[in-house]
């Protein structure tokens, strides 16, 4: 599925943000939901997301597609930080 990004001249930069755009969000959700699971509580007890990231810049950013993926209520304060690795 996934482009050829080692060979040379092959598109990759583009490739790759197209890649995390879609997958960051995907991939915090799983470990978001795994957490809440371990924490014991219900969603609407979430008051704050903090999230980070070294990869891809997008807007609305990961924060919010990860708000949207875990149903959390719009109320929530997101912080997100990019490139903070």
């Amino acid at each position: 599925d996934n482009p050829n990004m080692c060979a040379y001249n092959a598109p990759s930069l583009d490739d790759r943000q197209d890649i995390v755009v879609v997958e960051v969000p995907k991939l915090g959700k799983e470990a978001a939901t795994r957490a809440i699971k371990e924490w014991g509580q219900p969603k609407s007890k979430i008051t704050h997301l903090v999230f980070c990231t070294t990869s891809g810049v997008d807007m609305p950013g990961a924060d919010y597609q990860l708000t949207k993926l875990l149903g959390l209520r719009s109320s929530v304060k997101r912080f997100m930080m990019y490139q903070q690795g």
